[in-house]
């Protein structure tokens, strides 16, 4: 309506198409800064569902629905909401429609726009509302670029030095001249698709790809081929039939009808999104992930996250990460990347990487395996309904009909938590063994030599962010008093985890590990010589992660330190000792009263064998004590009467005594020359491999072996 004494005349029509003038304003929804289209040639007001989850809101009203656009592409709405909308201490409200699929966050329509006397003032390039004797304005601004992820359709495999023209696919049905950009990740692996200009009919596009490498490479069903920005055209809605459209009196907002079945014609006005050029391209780097909003500089950018997109947790946490970087420039140097990968830290809501797993759980021909749920305590039984229902409510499991199950058990953390695992000892033995190879601890060690700056980055529940394939939910299937479930991720306990887990990381970090990054299952090391090596680094590690979708544990995440733990050893400026903690323990262990303890003990210490000389002659006599059949490993238990002998007890406080000396290795330096010393003797060997330097002999490892009579 009107408040100054304009009478508009209605125009009713069942169905017209319309285009417009691009016009996008900054502005408050919910007291959240965004940019919103003025779009005088919708009837409605629309919002994206993923910005509505990221701002508080009354009451959502489901209701399903659909809108079509002039291309006859359908605009989804699942519902709608009540908008509160403030331009410059103006306060309006609006219904919108939820979209789920809308080509930009939020579109004002008709509706606000005549329920709140809003002047389009195109000459002076800015709106103008008037409300209760205020009158106030804000200026347009540049309309951000459209774009679309490119995904392919079929796995497929290039074989070395060559091209092959592959088809993918995106969610608009026909686009013309759009401008197709590789994702960075294929040309990390030499893999090469050009960027240029294309044509998409049918939601489909076709384009080469080449392989620059000596071998054949893979890319699975669903890869990020890369984004399509449009070009110039349009963006045309087609007004539900429920609504009425009245022109507003020139002077506010002018709205060119179009005849129904007559196609907007791109020439009749602005085009949405003016011809592009490789500088307005840039604008990408400085588009906010969680909002889409973009800004002019990264500085602007990174602002509006640590006021705004990212929760107060992250913030403090980020803090926290770079707190022990006592130069400023550096320390802001580490935010500066942080913030820019900080979806990667943001864990609020569950997620999946972009890879799903295929023939993760081969049992060939088996029958499906049954195992009847363990007996629980009601205690117990709570726990479990619990644990279930969140796992459901994460989108992690689903309910089953599968003839497929094994029994649950719940394990008590040291946090004193519940961990809710699965027993899939069953189903573990008759599934086919993947042999990918985990990498060797000591091969990654050996790699870490002059490094000065390492960083640790945690996986959050890594296993539950990759995708299960439909064929191998129902061997996950599980049983509870509650009901039968399947997962639909990879749940942990399954034979073939690690090695599949292993394989997704290396795919992900493709050729950069064993350069300046390493992986073993879900704990990842980055390291560097020097300061601005390790930025580039860790941006890059950053970039892969956050482009497969993985979310990170920031509260387990190290970064840029000099001294780091990996895999129960402190390493530091080329040295590598046991971790204090774990020495600690076994320095302080009782003394045994079964023979299971003891082995237990030395097995234990044995993990640290090579920072110990004449290891083997020491723990030669607790050694004695494993069970060597499987009579002895099923009888050996604490109730056995066992009595520790004076040359057990010796080796027992000697190996005590020495976890608490100083157990330092140098690590191996390819550029200088190794020495090895040995011993022999009839009781057994030994060795020693040691490191010339400039400084002198350093130990790198000591190796020896007792001798039997035979």
């Amino acid at each position: 309506g009107s408040d100054d004494g304009d009478d508009p005349r209605g125009v009713q029509q069942s169905s017209i198409e319309t285009t417009y003038n691009p016009i996008f304003v900054k502005l408050l929804c919910n007291n959240t800064p965004q940019e919103a289209l003025i779009d005088t040639g919708s009837a409605i007001t629309l919002i994206h569902k993923c910005l509505l989850n990221k701002i508080s809101h009354d009451k959502f009203i489901p209701r399903i629905k659909n809108h079509l656009s002039a291309s006859c592409s359908t605009i989804d709405i699942i519902g709608e909401v009540t908008l509160c909308i403030n331009i410059n201490g103006i306060i309006t409200q609006v219904v919108a429609d939820v979209a789920t699929n809308l080509v930009t966050n939020l579109i004002l329509g008709s509706d606000w726009i005549q329920s709140n006397n809003v002047y389009i003032l195109t000459p002076e390039k800015r709106i103008m509302i008037r409300r209760q004797g205020r009158e106030v304005s804000t200026p347009f601004i540049d309309p951000p670029l459209l774009n679309y992820p490119v995904t392919l359709i079929n796995h497929i495999t290039i074989l070395p030095f060559s091209e092959q023209v592959v088809e993918a696919k995106l969610r608009q049905e026909e686009m013309m001249n759009v401008l197709f950009e590789p994702n960075p990740r294929l040309k990390k692996k030499a893999l090469f698709t050009a960027c240029t200009l294309l044509n998409i009919q049918d939601g489909k596009v076709r384009m080469s790809i080449i392989n620059a490498t000596n071998r054949q490479q893979t890319l699975s069903e669903g890869t990020n081929m890369g984004m399509v920005t449009q070009l110039a055209t349009s963006v045309n809605f087609i007004i539900p039939q429920d609504h009425s459209v009245q022109r507003i009196p020139k002077g506010k907002a002018c709205m060119k009808l179009i005849p129904q079945g007559k196609r907007a014609n791109t020439n009749d006005g602005i085009n949405f999104i003016s011809a592009i050029n490789r500088s307005s391209c840039q604008k990408n780097q400085h588009q906010c992930r969680e909002c889409q909003q973009y800004f002019q500089t990264g500085n602007e950018l990174f602002k509006h996250l640590r006021d705004t997109c990212y929760p107060d947790e992250i913030r403090k946490q980020i803090e926290n990460l770079v707190a022990h970087i006592k130069d400023d420039t550096q320390q802001e140097q580490l935010k500066h990347i942080l913030w820019k990968y900080g979806k990667l830290f943001d864990t609020s809501q569950p997620s999946k990487i972009d890879i799903v797993l295929k023939n993760a759980i081969d049992t060939g021909t088996h029958r499906p395996v049954h195992t009847p749920p363990y007996r629980k305590s009601t205690k117990d039984q709570e726990v479990l309904t619990n644990e279930t229902q969140k796992l459901l409510k994460n989108d992690l499991i689903e309910h089953s009909t599968s003839p497929w199950s094994s029994p649950v058990v719940l394990v008590k953390k040291k946090d004193g938590t519940t961990r809710f695992c699965v027993d899939y000892r069953r189903l573990n033995q008759i599934t086919t063994k993947d042999a990918f190879p985990l990498p060797r601890i000591d091969d990654i060690y050996d790699q870490l030599t002059k490094t000065k700056y390492f960083t640790k980055l945690d996986f959050k529940a890594g296993y539950f962010q990759v995708p299960l394939d439909e064929a191998d939910r129902p061997k996950t299937a599980f049983s509870t008093r509650d009901g039968h479930y399947q997962f639909k991720v990879l749940p942990q306990g399954l034979t073939n985890g690690p090695p599949t887990f292993q394989r997704i990381v290396n795919q992900i970090l493709g050729p950069n590990r064993w350069k300046h990054m390493l992986a073993y299952i879900d704990d990842i090391i980055v390291y560097s010589r020097n300061f601005n090596e390790h930025l580039k680094h860790i941006e890059e590690v950053c970039s892969l992660l956050q482009s497969a979708n993985f979310k990170l544990n920031i509260a387990k995440c190290e970064i840029a330190k000099n001294e780091i733990l990996f895999l129960g050893h402190l390493i530091q400026d080329g040295t590598i000792k046991p971790d204090p903690e774990n020495t600690r323990g076994l320095a302080e262990t009782r003394e045994p009263t079964s023979a299971e303890e003891a082995f237990r003990f030395v097995k234990a210490a044995e993990y640290y064998r090579k920072f110990i000389p004449k290891f083997s002659f020491i723990a030669a006599p607790l050694h004695k004590l494993s069970p060597t059949t499987l009579q002895q490993q099923q009888t050996s238990s604490k109730k056995t009467k066992f009595v520790l002998s004076d040359e057990a007890r010796m080796a027992f406080h000697q190996l005590k005594n020495i976890m608490t000396t100083d157990l330092i290795l140098d690590i191996p330096d390819d550029t200088l020359p190794f020495k090895l010393q040995t011993d022999a003797s009839v009781d057994g060997i030994g060795a020693v491999l040691m490191q010339v330097t400039p400084n002198g002999d350093r130990p790198l490892a000591y190796m020896s072996k007792k001798l039997t009579k035979t």
